[in-house]
């Protein structure tokens, strides 16, 4: 539910023989994420409880400071409502967009990671919604930022 610490997920390994690498947090990395990657699925919520339960967003969606050197695969979808992932962080990645096929997906594990947590998505008329630091955030996809490697490593494009 909090933050992980130091060097997340380094040399870890998606094998397509069996069950995908899923990692939903609802706080953040806070060094250096997914270094030499192959595969796998992460959510990050950027998100924090104070001490009177309250839901905050952390200063930035992504604490640590790389992301993804030396990876060739995988996905790192954050809840930056405020658009405040650094380009810096993911320089050895890039911003894709969302498809319908990946939304789909993430959207069932967010929901799941947030009930979970406990945190309620509420719904009006025209919209869903979460509240954070006391305001309300939309739930959709435009809050939402994937990036992936950047690849370029010989041999491993493929796999």
């Amino acid at each position: 539910m909090g933050n992980v610490v130091d060097r997340c997920w380094t040399n870890s390994v998606n094998d397509s023989r069996c069950q995908n690498l899923e990692v939903k947090i609802l706080g953040s990395a806070t060094k250096y994420g997914g270094e030499s990657l192959m595969g796998g699925d992460f959510f990050f919520g950027g998100l924090n409880f104070d001490q009177l339960g309250n839901l905050r967003g952390n200063e930035r969606p992504y604490l640590g400071t790389k992301m993804f050197g030396g990876a060739s695969r995988g996905n790192f979808l954050f809840f930056d409502p405020e658009d405040k992932l650094v380009e810096a962080q993911y320089i050895h990645g890039i911003m894709e967009s969302i498809s319908d096929e990946k939304w789909e997906y993430f959207d069932r594990e967010i929901r799941e990671t947030f009930a979970l947590s406990n945190i309620k998505i509420y719904e009006d008329k025209e919209s869903e919604y979460i509240i954070v630091n006391g305001a309300r955030v939309n739930f959709s996809r435009d809050n939402f930022k994937l990036i992936v490697p950047r690849g370029g490593l010989k041999g491993y494009e493929s796999h």
